[in-house]
């Protein structure tokens, strides 16, 4: 009996081991909030929630983090970081709690559900189609009237229907339809200019616009996949500022037109105009500049040791706008191209840094506040402009229209900023101080090893 029940024994452990390398471990994805809305944790929320240790133990950039639970006593916390690791923390039900009771008092705007963004992709790409696709495809066919007419019907009421099979077959995030409006519009300018270029003709201009524009569209959604929505936004801000800033860097190299006047045959001496640089050459700059800015652009966000969004690369836009005008109230009446276009540029840059200095670091805008920015600083620009003009109506000077119109423009920021009210700066500081408790206890132990008592992050 004793190997008979010895065998028993073996065959009843086996199936009990059997049992628990087969069972599974079920983890059920639970929301943040109380009304259920926000299954994905973003860093917009996150940074709109002030969510902070010791409940909240991420730091750092991440793209979006989700909570799951196995038996309701105990949660998982997964956090995915930019450069495709995924962290996993364990969360208590009291840290749950008290991030499921902050997450709820936000408004319903905020926690809103914000990646879907299909809606906002068919309507850029058939603005698109109209104003870009369709009259590109036009002006190539022009040889052919009814062709061309033809061409542009189609195509542009063929953007709606090719977009919305693409938002259809695929989820569009917020970031992808940015970058491909951006890089559409942009892709046509850039296709344009590389033919033009090339000295291509009428025709094969617009072909190039409208391959272009298509062409950067799909880019867009391609590589607007991978970004989150500081990152598409900071991007088509570098491009256009990098195009901007190209194009003043050429017109201040080029300066003013030198006509020179050589004898003919006839009598009449024949008058020959040169700027010292091509139009292509210009033309090649402000595209390199364009493309160019795209990366930068990028790295805005992502390397920033403050919190940057999109709403705060847009009030860029409108401190630019203040530099430049605030630089071109110090030109004189008939002052040279060249001067005009360095100072005006030079101008615009700085105030771009200014505003990162004075907002965005210091601040957190969503995109609202920054699009209200930038109107308020062009409502107090018209305002300022309005009131040179009732000063002097007869000639007003460049000092008196431009001074006038930077005051009210940078009256536009701060009257704007102080009716937001936008909130700090959620970014980690420049320099975090801690202190160790353990160290200082293992110290006093005289527990052998290295141990901190202050740990200084820069």
């Amino acid at each position: 009996m004793n190997p008979i029940r010895r065998l028993a024994t073996i065959g009843a452990l086996s199936l009990f081991a059997v049992s628990d390398l087969t069972a599974q471990v079920v983890e059920r994805p639970v929301p943040f909030d109380e009304a259920g809305e926000v299954m994905v944790m973003t860093p917009y929320i996150a940074g709109r929630a002030d969510l902070r240790a010791p409940w909240w133990p991420v730091s750092g950039d991440f793209t979006g983090a989700r909570l799951y639970t196995v038996n309701d006593s105990s949660y998982i916390l997964t956090v995915n970081r930019r450069t495709g690791v995924v962290e996993r923390y364990t969360l208590s039900t009291a840290d749950r709690d008290a991030i499921k009771a902050i997450v709820s008092r936000l408004p319903h705007e905020v926690i809103a559900a914000r990646n879907d963004a299909r809606n906002s992709f068919i309507k850029n790409q058939t603005l698109l189609g109209i104003f870009v696709y369709g009259p590109a495809f036009s002006i190539a066919l022009q040889n052919n009237p009814a062709g061309a007419t033809a061409g542009y019907l189609v195509v542009a009421g063929g953007s709606f229907f090719a977009a919305s099979q693409i938002a259809h077959q695929n989820l569009i995030s917020r970031s992808q339809s940015d970058l491909a409006f951006n890089m559409g519009h942009n892709g046509a300018l850039a296709g344009w200019a590389t033919m033009y270029i090339f000295n291509a003709s009428d025709e094969g201009q617009a072909a190039g616009a409208f391959i272009g524009g298509i062409g950067g569209a799909a880019l867009g959604v391609g590589l607007g996949r991978g970004m989150t929505e500081a990152d598409a936004v900071g991007a088509a801000f570098g491009s256009d500022i990098g195009a901007l800033i190209g194009y003043g860097v050429a017109e201040a190299i080029r300066g003013d037109e030198v006509c020179t006047f050589t004898p003919s045959g006839g009598g009449f001496p024949i008058e020959t105009c040169d700027r010292g640089w091509s139009n292509r050459g210009e033309v090649t700059m402000v595209l390199a500049s364009g493309i160019i800015g795209y990366p930068f652009g990028v790295l805005y966000p992502r390397n920033a040791r403050y919190h940057v969004t999109p709403g705060d690369i847009n009030t860029l836009w409108g401190t630019s706008l203040l530099g430049a005008t605030t630089a071109g109230a110090f030109l004189n009446r008939g002052v040279s191209r060249r001067a005009a276009a360095a100072t005006v540029t030079t101008g615009g840059v700085l105030g771009m840094v200014l505003g990162d200095r004075f907002l965005v670091q210091r601040y957190d805008h969503s995109r609202t506040d920054g699009s209200r920015v930038t109107l308020g600083t062009i409502a107090g620009g018209l305002m300022g402009a309005g009131v040179a003009a009732l000063i002097n109506s007869e000639d007003p000077s460049p000092h008196l229209v431009l001074g006038l119109a930077s005051a009210g423009a940078l009256a536009g920021i701060i009257i704007t900023e102080k009716y937001l009210e936008p909130g700090p700066d959620t970014g980690r500081p420049r320099i975090a101080v801690t202190f160790n408790p353990m160290g200082f206890v293992q110290t006093a132990a005289r527990t052998p090893g290295n141990h901190s008592l202050l740990n200084v992050r820069f």
